[in-house]
């Protein structure tokens, strides 16, 4: 179905038959819960996608009761304001009816629906806690119980009374759609038989849940006759008793109120609450399920996935976001370039993989190519205004310690790599390798790689300071160095048997550091690393200490001697992570090998940090630290001017202090 332009949001929104949960909630009246169809906006990365259908199709004008001498118009709030008759402050940026001939009369969309009428005088929806409005009383008339913090309650302006917005529309008892057999009482949990589920019958939160985290009315919805029990949310939005979605099952569904036992057709994953079940073949769905999108890319795959009602018999692969196995008898997600790639249909649609828009009918992006082929040999990449030439040759040979590669700032050691013969430009061949456009575990939105433009910048996973060419999102500008955005949420790593998998929100004590940080963990044993211990050089040379190339140890606990540091002529720890020369046995702390500036190209200046300039530290009188007054080890330091005066400084933490000193001591 095609995208329709609406007035109320500044993108086109897609009708869609989803049952959407989103935190945000409708974008329209502002009520949480869940909307059953309705429209979303299918433009990347829109903060306010999800709208009811009626407040997307809201009246460009409208005549209201609360205002009856001049028509309303549907505007954008642009200025701090409130509610005319709930009294509530207004959202900037939010669509709301306003008259624009008396220009402070306004109404949010909800209030513009209409108002209830069970009591002998009008009643205006209120919130008692936020109003300018005064009332006489803070408990509700029908119940006597106290209003709650946050919660929107009816006013009767006459009488100075004030009702719970459950007791006006629900008390003592109401129909509804999905248990019409017989009426449901309105209940305090003190109330409540203590028989009853701890759950919601239709949207599965715990009623106690409910109460503590949303602060709700303290009320639930029961027949005693069946004990069918819901929360007030689903008494107030019931789901549809029967629903179409062409995308999930071909047939019509039927919603069962009750609890049963099932496996989602959808999913495959078992559920117990109040599925919709297709009459003719047996199918069942969970709620969340209905309407999945058909096509869509996620942050674990840089090529766009479908949907399939099932892989197939005798099909089942691995989940690449759970890493659980995907049964192939259900649905899942499918790359038709990737074979043995699948995802389950809940992982593939998180909020946190999911990018959130749907690509059916929609033309693939094409594929950019980093650079073009000349021959067997020389490549025209897009970085460089050249060729680039392929040179192998130099497999097993040391190059100079001062060659970095343009891309990741890293020795060109044995590694294959491209130069080009016009300048001193080069190139890993992996580097040269990395894609224009690319996915990455850490962020739903797509990056776009960019060259190097002498600024310093930081990188958003390892927080490390770094040149050379970066990987940033035009959508929230974020930015990752190539060598983070290299590995997305698997990594082989040679300290370890197992692999190990990125998890953003987990943060466990480092492996290799010790720091406590988000890192890549193992799932089969209790092994972690931070992204800076993940991606340091495996091979360094340090000329100043060793002929050979240094390669990083990750200790050995059976070794019971001790080992000295080349660099700062301390002992190193044998248990912990180090770096040592296979043929000489030359050892050296991985923080006198690589440093807070290790990443950033020498001669580069920050933009941040005025009359700076990373330096080389290889000549044989190493300068102190201006801060912390050692002598710098490290072979990257900072050099700072001011006044006519040159100092360095060693670290981030010392840079950190000299600018809060504000003043250099000469």
């Amino acid at each position: 179905m095609e995208s329709v332009k609406l007035p109320i949001h500044k993108h086109p929104l897609l009708p869609i038959t989803r049952f959407s949960s989103r935190r945000g909630g409708c974008n329209g009246c502002g009520s949480k819960g869940y909307i059953y169809g309705g429209y979303r906006c299918n433009e990347l990365g829109c903060e306010t996608p999800t709208f009811h259908r009626d407040c997307a199709e809201s009246l460009p004008e409208i005549k209201h009761s609360s205002h009856p001498h001049h028509p309303l118009k549907l505007s954008l709030n642009n200025k701090v304001s409130a509610c005319n008759q709930c009294g509530i402050h207004l959202v900037k940026e939010r669509w709301i009816y306003i008259c624009l001939i008396c220009d402070d009369f306004k109404l949010d969309l909800y209030c513009a629906k209409g108002a209830v009428h069970l009591h002998e005088h009008p009643l205006q929806l209120f919130d008692v806690w936020s109003s300018s409005k005064r009332v006489r009383r803070r408990e509700c008339k029908t119940c006597n119980s106290p209003l709650f913090y946050g919660k929107l309650c009816y006013v009767c302006y006459q009488c100075k009374e004030v009702f719970h917005e459950e007791c006006v529309e629900f008390f003592p008892e109401a129909n509804h759609s999905s248990h019409p057999q017989h009426p449901l009482k309105l209940l305090t949990f003190e109330e409540a038989p203590s028989y009853i589920d701890e759950k919601c019958l239709l949207c599965e939160e715990k009623f106690d849940q409910s109460l503590s985290k949303e602060v709700s009315l303290h009320t639930l919805h029961h027949c005693d006759v069946c004990n069918f029990s819901i929360c007030t949310t689903c008494m107030k939005n019931p789901p549809p008793v029967r629903v179409v979605s062409l995308t999930t099952h071909e047939h019509q569904l039927h919603l069962v109120p009750r609890r049963i036992d099932f496996t989602c057709n959808a999913c495959g994953t078992l559920g117990g609450y109040s599925p919709y079940f297709c009459v003719q073949c047996n199918f069942m769905i969970h709620r969340q399920c209905i309407d999945l999108p058909r096509v869509i890319n996620i942050n674990r795959h840089d090529h766009r996935i479908s949907y399939t009602t099932r892989l197939g018999h005798g099909k089942s692969c691995i989940c690449k976001v759970c890493r659980k196995n995907v049964d192939g008898f259900y649905g899942a997600y499918t790359c038709v370039k990737c074979p043995s790639f699948a995802v389950h249909s809940r992982c593939a649609t998180r909020e946190d993989v999911w990018d959130m828009i749907e690509l059916e009918g929609m033309p693939e992006e094409e594929e950019i190519a980093p650079f073009e082929v000349i021959d067997d040999n020389t490549i025209k990449h897009f970085s460089h205004d050249h060729t680039l030439q392929i040179n192998k040759d130099g497999h097993g040979q040391i190059q100079p310690e001062n060659v970095v590669c343009e891309a990741c700032v890293l020795q060109i050691l044995s590694e294959p790599f491209y130069s080009c013969k016009q300048c001193n430009f080069i190139l890993h061949e992996k580097c040269a390798n990395h894609p224009r456009k690319k996915r990455h575990v850490y962020n739903n939105l797509p990056f776009t790689l960019l060259i190097s433009d002498g600024d310093v910048y930081q990188c958003w996973l390892c927080l490390q300071e770094f040149t050379g060419f970066r990987y940033k999102s035009s959508l929230n500008s974020r930015i990752l160095d190539v060598r983070c955005a290299a590995i997305s949420d698997t990594l082989e790593h040679k300290s370890h048997q197992h692999s190990l998998y990125y998890y953003s929100t987990t943060y466990t004590h480092c492996n290799g550091c010790g720091k406590k940080r988000s890192a890549y963990r193992c799932d089969e044993c209790e092994y972690s690393l931070d992204n800076q211990c993940a991606f340091l050089p495996n091979k360094v040379m340090r000329i100043r200490y060793d002929d050979h190339p240094l390669v990083l140890s990750f200790g050995d606990t059976n070794v019971a001697s001790e080992y000295w540091c080349e660099a700062c002529e301390t002992k190193v720890n044998p248990k912990e992570w180090f770096y040592t020369c296979n043929d000489c046995g030359t050892t050296l702390h991985v923080s006198c090998v690589v440093g807070d500036f290790s990443y950033i190209m020498l001669g580069s200046r920050s933009s941040l940090y005025k009359n700076t300039k990373v330096v080389s530290n290889n000549s044989c009188c190493r300068p102190f630290c201006f801060v912390c007054n050692s002598k710098c080890m490290l072979p990257s330091i900072l050099k700072l001017s001011k006044a006519g005066v040159d100092v360095y400084v060693c670290s981030f933490k010392c840079r950190r202090e000299f600018y809060q000193r504000k003043v250099i001591k000469v």
